[in-house]
């Protein structure tokens, strides 16, 4: 059975399984940098402490999903949008401003959904579980 597998078949304490880790998602064990063309509806899944998704310059109509698949407490999950994009999340935005999923807070399956409804202004926070806050 494949590392990815196992994921999809995971269950949280809360007796949920995990519903967003699909047949679209990628195991990223390194920094990464997001491509639109080959992202937009994927699952980026990871367990490394101190991970950083970069995301590119806005283009309107794609979402992608970031899931920490770390043990509860041991990774912290970081996106950051390009310089003079911002991530909107609790009716904050700041250009070039992150989201992160501290370890000290983060669960096993804590998400955040991201889509680009705004050509040119923000990365819009569409859903998330866990605790998330700009950065």
């Amino acid at each position: 059975m494949s590392e990815l597998t196992k994921l999809r078949l995971t269950a949280f304490p809360n007796g949920l399984a995990s519903f967003l880790v699909d047949n679209n998602a990628e195991i990223k064990d390194s920094n990464y940098t997001v491509v639109i063309g080959d992202d937009s509806g994927k699952s980026l899944v990871s367990t490394l402490d101190g991970f950083v998704a970069t995301l590119p310059s806005i283009a309107i109509g794609n979402t992608v999903t970031f899931i920490n698949m770390a043990d509860d407490g041991q990774a912290e999950y970081n996106v950051t949008p390009d310089a003079a994009d911002g991530i909107t999340y609790a009716g904050s935005s700041t250009d070039g401003e992150s989201i992160i999923n501290t370890n000290s807070t983060a669960n096993k399956g804590d998400f955040v959904i991201l889509a680009s409804l705004d050509g040119i202004i923000a990365w819009q926070v569409v859903a998330v579980r866990g605790v998330s806050a700009n950065g």
